[in-house]
């Protein structure tokens, strides 16, 4: 229910927080009576701040889940300090839900930066009239303290207003993503969320989206292979071990050789300790201490080195012919 959100985002006098940082305006945001009311809460100077906090308290009192935008590093624990230099604690919501932990799961793959404004400009669509850049606003504050004319911290108060507007709209967009009333347009965007509800929650549905698009060369070869390295987890942890294994002989044909070594590791010890297959283990080893010697990849090489080798000495001691005919659908693929 979007009534028992409540958005927050501050502004403080620097950036690096401690004792020595003051909140001069916090903005709270929450939908009322068929509207979005943004209420911001200011400190005209350094004598307001307590009664700026009591007033702070009184509207977030019986509230449920609190959203913020990179919060749990800045704003709370800001907020924390400042109530406990007043001699107060400060009760926040039961629930903490900080978007930028998503977005940066989603988006930054293919954003230069994940700040708030950086996303709404890029995927809300938002262009900004009124602004004052994040790093500029301490130094306006404090010239604001010496002239008093607050009609020059304008572009502070439309700042913070336009954030927790946009983190509103962010919070929209991202659960109907995550609860699938919406699907991201972008194929990047489409993986990553796959990855990022993967992480969270591995369900059958994240499982088989994560599945579907892992493969696909639209995203990046970073992200296919932690795509692939978080969907192995997720079957080995359920005993879905030859679910596992097709996904690996999929990625030994894959053009990534990152891939294609990843795939090679983990294909190698499924052969060997759970189809009990060290020939096969030791033909898919030897071939990619090939393909990373070949690469100049010297801890690739070393580490297939050593397992080749490993390998060897146990079907030699098992008496086994160390070379085996079956290729494990490996034919002329250089890993």
């Amino acid at each position: 229910d979007p009534r028992e959100l409540v958005f927050l985002d501050t502004e403080t006098t620097g950036l690096a927080g401690g004792t020595g940082t003051h909140i001069f305006l916090v903005g709270i945001g929450r939908f009322s009576q068929g509207a979005f009311v943004v209420r911001q809460f200011f400190m005209r100077h350094p004598g307001d701040e307590r009664a700026v906090l009591s007033a702070v308290a009184r509207e977030l009192r019986e509230v449920e889940t609190l959203v913020t935008y990179n919060g749990r590093a800045f704003d709370v624990p800001l907020l924390e300090t400042r109530y406990r230099m007043h001699g107060r604690a400060w009760e926040q919501p039961a629930v903490h839900r900080d978007l930028l932990a998503a977005a940066r799961a989603i988006w930054k793959h293919r954003l230069p930066s994940c700040s708030l404004s950086a996303i709404e400009q890029a995927i809300l669509g938002v262009q900004r009239e009124v602004d004052a850049p994040g790093w500029l606003i301490p130094q306006l504050y404090f010239d604001y303290l010496r002239s008093r004319r607050v009609e020059s911290l304008e572009p502070v108060f439309e700042h913070n207003r336009a954030d927790i507007v946009s983190l509103a709209r962010l919070t929209g967009l991202l659960s109907a993503w995550e609860t699938g009333i919406e699907a991201p347009e972008h194929a990047i965007d489409q993986l990553a969320l796959a990855l990022h509800l993967l992480r969270r929650t591995p369900s059958e549905a994240a499982i088989d989206a994560v599945r579907e698009r892992w493969a696909g060369f639209a995203a990046p070869a970073d992200l296919r292979l932690k795509a692939l390295q978080a969907l192995s987890i997720a079957l080995k942890r359920q005993r879905r071990h030859v679910e596992a294994a097709l996904e690996w002989r999929r990625g030994l044909l894959d053009p990534s050789r990152a891939i294609r070594l990843y795939a090679a590791e983990e294909l190698s010890k499924h052969l060997e300790h759970r189809e009990r297959d060290p020939a096969g283990a030791l033909d898919i080893a030897r071939h990619a201490a090939a393909g990373a010697l070949l690469a100049r990849d010297e801890r690739a090489t070393q580490s297939f080195g050593r397992r080749t080798a490993r390998l060897e000495r146990k079907l030699f001691d098992a008496g086994v012919p160390a070379r085996s005919e079956r290729t494990h659908g490996l034919g002329e693929v250089s890993l």
